[in-house]
C-alpha cells in the first residue's frame, strides 16, 4: 500500500513538472511570436572592434525607428524590414567606410535560438526569436542583444553597454530560466 502511494506522489510531481513546463514553454512562444530581436555580432572582442559594433548597433536602430514607428505588429515589422533589408545593409555599409572599416556588413532577418537576456527594465527569457541579426567582419567577437519592436533597444542602448550587471526579480529569473533549460532541451532535439 505504502508503495502504491509513492508511486501515486511522484506521477503527481511529474505531471506539476511537465505542466509547468508546458505553461513557460507556451508563454515564451507566445512573447517570442510578439518581438523582433536585435543581434549584433562584433568582428572580434578587441576594443576597437566593440566600439565599431556599438557604433553600428547606433545606426541600425536610427534606421530602423522611422520604418517602424507606425507599425503595429511584427508581421507588418517582417515586411518592412524585408522590404528595406538592402538599404540597411547598405547604411550600415557606409557607416563602416565612413569609419575608416573595411570590413563588411550582413545584415538578415532570421529565426534563432537566444539565451536569457536580463536588462534594466525587462528581461526575455531564452527561445527561439525571429531576429535582426547583423555580422560585422568575421563576427566572432562578442554580441549585444537587445528588442527591435516593439521599441526597447533605445533605452538599453543609451545606458550601459553590456548586460552583465541588469538585474530582475527572482521570480522571472527562475520561469526564465525554467525556460532557458526547456529551450535548450528543444533546440538540441529539433536544432
Amino acid at each position: 500500500m505504502k508503495l502504491y502511494r509513492l508511486e501515486i506522489a511522484i506521477l503527481i510531481t511529474i505531471s506539476i513538472i511537465f505542466t509547468y513546463a508546458a505553461s513557460v514553454s507556451i508563454n515564451q512562444d507566445n512573447m517570442a511570436s510578439g518581438l523582433l530581436r536585435l543581434h549584433v555580432m562584433a568582428s572580434s572582442n578587441n576594443t576597437h572592434d566593440q566600439e565599431i559594433k556599438l557604433i553600428v548597433r547606433d545606426a541600425a536602430l536610427e534606421f530602423c525607428e522611422p520604418l517602424l514607428e507606425d507599425v503595429s505588429d511584427r508581421k507588418q515589422v517582417e515586411y518592412v524590414l524585408k522590404e528595406n533589408m538592402q538599404e540597411l545593409a547598405n547604411n550600415l555599409q557606409k557607416v563602416l567606410w565612413s569609419l575608416g572599416e573595411d570590413k563588411s556588413v550582413v545584415v538578415s532577418l532570421k529565426e534563432e535560438y537566444y539565451p536569457t537576456r536580463d536588462y534594466d527594465t525587462f528581461s526575455l527569457p531564452a527561445g527561439k526569436y525571429l531576429g535582426l541579426r547583423i555580422i560585422i567582419g568575421e563576427g566572432k567577437g562578442k554580441n549585444w542583444w537587445c528588442v527591435v519592436f516593439p521599441p526597447m533597444c533605445n533605452e538599453a542602448s543609451q545606458g550601459n553597454n553590456t548586460t552583465e550587471n541588469h538585474k530582475v526579480s527572482k521570480k522571472y529569473s527562475v520561469k526564465f530560466k525554467t525556460a532557458e533549460i526547456i529551450g535548450n532541451i528543444r533546440s538540441m532535439i529539433f536544432g
